[in-house]
């Protein structure tokens, strides 16, 4: 039994090199619990990429890390005992119950270095608004919609630090409910095959827009889509940055895509009718060099498991916005998907950039016009039956 406000019956489970304790109901139920605690071991994946995103910020910056909806702890104490030189990790959660899980597993875990406290989240974060108080880095990890926390997010963040953000309210971000979109996060997305990239990048573009009303900027280091949420891992600028929003402009009629400052209604390409998502961010979704310290730690850490997921964020950091999937192209070119491998192959083959994406199995970036994408698809599928 593990005591906040009332009596949990709990287990213990190893995650990195951190022992957690958790409810029990988490562990043998398909879908976890919010009550007494939610935790869902599903999503290690998540966590593991957070641990190595704070290690890979940690390197340059020490001060404190803040967790202000931890629930039990999981993420912010496999910091506290993974990520590197944090001088302290705070853990907040309004719920008593996760709170008393997390000190359980503090203890187990002989972490000294780790604060704990049961507020909401915002009152939390108002707490270290001040000089000398704020975290080099800020995590928020609501249930829906991170906005309603960004202001006092940024605000407990310093200069140069990192702010790390989920979402999980897919079907607003997702095109189901534009009006709320708009309200919640200033744009609205458009449904597309890249549609997990467009809601990414409404969260930074409201992230960056939150920022710009303080003065502030932001650049993206990391951003990742998994399972039923968005995350998103961006340094706080002491300036706006150079990246303004804009908009993903689609064509359903020829598949022309590309970024823009303004909303046009006809396509550059073919002419037809042009619509677009936003306003949003239009800069890059990962940074390579920070991407690349993800990597080593990685090598370090978990022997390399997240190598190939994160050699593909680094390789994509310089590429256009707005992939494309090989089922997308080769329907619209009127023939089977040839591998992946070769369609990058033919693209590259005829003097463009491509790359895969971490977005999905199937896609890939590219500079090159749509009409040639969708002609050396043929191309490529012509060739692998020879093959």
């Amino acid at each position: 039994m593990v005591s906040g406000t009332t009596p949990v019956d709990v287990a213990r489970i190893v995650e990195g090199d951190t022992t957690l304790v958790v409810p029990a109901g988490s562990i043998s139920g398909v879908v976890p619990p919010r009550r007494p605690a939610f935790f869902n071991p599903r999503a290690r994946r998540t966590r593991d990429l957070a641990v190595l995103a704070a290690g890979a910020h940690a390197e340059g910056h020490s001060g404190a890390y803040l967790d202000a909806m931890a629930g039990v702890g999981a993420r912010g104490l496999r910091v506290a005992a993974e990520a590197g030189s944090y001088d302290m990790v705070f853990l907040n959660d309004s719920n008593p119950d996760a709170v008393g899980m997390a000190r359980r597993s503090a203890a187990l875990n002989g972490l000294g270095r780790v604060a704990f406290s049961n507020m909401e989240a915002c009152r939390f974060l108002c707490e270290h608004s001040v000089r000398g108080g704020r975290g080099a880095a800020v995590d928020v990890d609501p249930f829906g919609s991170p906005a309603p926390y960004l202001d006092c997010a940024l605000r407990a963040l310093e200069y140069g630090g990192m702010l790390a953000v989920t979402a999980t309210d897919l079907q607003v971000l997702g095109g189901l409910h534009d009006a709320a979109c708009r309200r919640i996060y200033g744009g609205v997305p458009l449904w597309t095959v890249y549609g997990a990239e467009t809601a990414v990048r409404l969260v930074a573009g409201c992230m960056a827009t939150v920022a710009g009303r303080l003065g502030a900027g932001i650049s993206v280091l990391h951003a990742e889509s998994h399972m039923h949420y968005y995350r998103v891992y961006a340094r706080l600028l002491s300036k706006p940055g150079s990246s303004r929003p804009g908009y993903m402009v689609h064509c359903h009629r020829c598949g022309c895509r590309r970024v823009s400052d303004t909303h046009p209604r006809a396509c550059e390409s073919c002419g037809g009718d042009a619509e677009a998502a936003g306003p949003l961010w239009t800069g890059p979704l990962f940074d390579a060099d920070f991407v690349g310290r993800m990597a080593l730690r990685d090598a370090e850490q978990n022997g390399g498991a997240y190598a190939a997921y994160l050699e593909k964020c680094r390789r994509e950091a310089a590429m256009p916005a707005a992939f494309y999937t090989l089922d997308e192209v080769a329907s619209r070119a009127g023939t089977g998907p040839p591998p992946l491998r070769m369609m990058l192959e033919g693209l590259r083959g005829e003097g463009f950039s491509a790359e895969a994406t971490s977005f999905s199995p199937t896609g890939f970036r590219t500079d090159a016009p749509a009409t040639d994408v969708h002609r050396i698809v043929s191309s490529a599928k012509s060739h692998a039956h020879k093959v």
